[in-house]
């Protein structure tokens, strides 16, 4: 009962989460374009990158809904902070960063806590179809929180001055209050040790659980082979959804219009919500085969190249549904099937480790943003220039899935 009460009370902050994005990157890109994006995107990632390590050590030593609700906490805290901001004026460029930045110190150590915490309320066969689930309350919030966001964007209800998104951040702020109060405790929490935190976090006791954590992905070569692909995907393929904001605020026939943005947002959060679903059903299927990921592979990279070739509406939307779909299909179950095969003791750290490709992904989402923002000789030509980043990325992405494809027959990976 106490997980189905999490469950829900994590998709109203999914849903927050899905207004939120919309609104933060609506408020980025309107006033400050492809260089702003680029900007937020390596605020978050830096921060992200350095501390997740140390972000899944927490989640090993200390008890885990503890500090995932301390982290919620914190989300909340800085969203108000915007919400202050955001009434008066659009913010200055700066500040968004320096919000990004925050935002990125304490994802580091919210998403390896999340994982291991989900992990460790059930037994390990139902790990990855539980994981599975909750993917799917991230997926759904966030289309329902891109269609709430399209009408929050658009009515001065509460506040005069709604234009950068007043509403929308005091929405965040109610809808993830609930989920401090229904974290629920582990089974078999870990209990905090004699030693000090203090010392449990000294640098040199830092330093050697990150090297157990390394010599323990050194000896197990599925898991190695699955980071792998893992790394791939992140590094070439999910840029083009942390970018989506681009596509949709300069696309030449859609216009720079709120709603069209958010239906976008809306159409990603829509795929991975139907990602989520297929995800759920193949975890509980048998003798699935590691070529899975590498098929999906080639889904995400066609999927997302036609949908910047097209120009109707509906074909952008559909094709963007099934760049969703792909994308969550894969990364999903790699990182909830890596979470099986670890040890127990292994898994936030090994969770901090999946984490940190998503801090390398930021990092490449925002280096393409600036390249695109270099290639775009006045604002007009930025959708050019996205569009021939993204399909760089993309296409390269799908040569190197196809040339992985004879290493992971041979590898023999299934689940």
């Amino acid at each position: 009962m106490k997980l189905k009460v999490f469950w829900l009370t994590y998709l109203f902050a999914s849903i927050a989460f899905g207004i939120y994005m919309v609104a933060f990157s609506w408020l980025t890109v309107k006033h400050y374009g492809a260089l702003g994006i680029s900007l937020i995107t390596l605020g978050f990632a830096i921060p992200q990158s350095l501390f997740v390590l140390i972000g899944g050590i927490a989640s090993d030593k200390i008890n885990k809904h503890i500090l995932f609700r301390i982290c919620q906490g914190s989300y909340i805290f800085l969203s108000l902070i915007l919400l202050a901001t955001c009434i008066k004026e659009a913010p200055p460029l700066w500040f968004l960063v320096a919000m990004s930045f925050a935002t990125g110190v304490v994802a580091a150590f919210s998403g390896p806590s999340k994982t291991s915490l989900i992990s460790a309320l059930v037994d390990r066969s139902m790990i990855t179809s539980t994981q599975q689930w909750f993917n799917l309350a991230s997926g759904l919030g966030i289309v329902l929180g891109s269609t709430i966001s399209s009408h929050l964007l658009s009515t001065h209800y509460l506040f005069n001055n709604n234009d950068d998104g007043a509403l929308s951040f005091l929405a965040y702020a109610i809808a993830m209050t609930p989920l401090l109060f229904c974290i629920p405790k582990p089974q078999e929490a870990i209990p905090l040790a004699s030693t000090s935190l203090e010392k449990k976090f000294h640098l040199q006791t830092v330093v050697l659980n990150i090297k157990e954590a390394l010599t323990y992905l050194n000896s197990e070569r599925s898991i190695r082979m699955l980071m792998s692909i893992l790394l791939m995907i992140f590094l070439l393929g999910t840029p083009f959804s942390y970018l989506l904001s681009i596509f949709a605020h300069d696309h030449p026939r859609m216009g720079n219009s709120s709603q069209f943005f958010s239906h976008l947002y809306a159409a990603l959060g829509a795929g991975n919500v139907l990602g989520s679903l297929l995800g759920i059903y193949l975890a509980k299927a048998v003798n699935k085969n590691a070529t899975l990921f590498i098929y999906l592979i080639l889904g995400l990279s066609c999927s997302a190249i036609i949908s910047m070739e097209i120009n109707t509406p509906v074909g952008i939307i559909f094709f963007i549904i099934l760049t969703g779909i792909c994308g969550t299909l894969s990364t999903n179950l790699l990182k909830d099937l890596i979470q099986s095969l670890c040890e127990n003791m292994m898994r936030g750290r090994i969770a901090a480790f999946t984490q940190l490709l998503v801090g390398l992904s930021s990092m490449s989402a925002g280096l393409a943003g600036f390249l695109i923002h270099y290639l775009s000789t006045n604002p007009h030509d930025s959708y050019g220039a996205y569009e021939d980043v993204q399909s760089f990325m993309l296409g390269l992405l799908a040569l190197l899935g196809l040339s992985y494809l004879p290493k992971v027959l041979k590898a023999k990976i299934e689940f």
